[in-house]
């Protein structure tokens, strides 16, 4: 099976996540702050 990356995005942090191979547990990869991510 392939991973699933999850992207949580809320006003001050995004927090992104990747399942397992067998996609049964998510896991934490990284979080930073909302600003930093889409800088227009």
């Amino acid at each position: 099976m392939a991973r699933l990356i999850a992207i949580d995005y809320g006003t001050k942090r995004v927090g992104l996540a990747a399942t397992d191979p067998l996609q049964i547990i998510a896991s934490a990869l990284d979080t930073v702050h909302a600003k930093d991510v889409l800088v227009f």
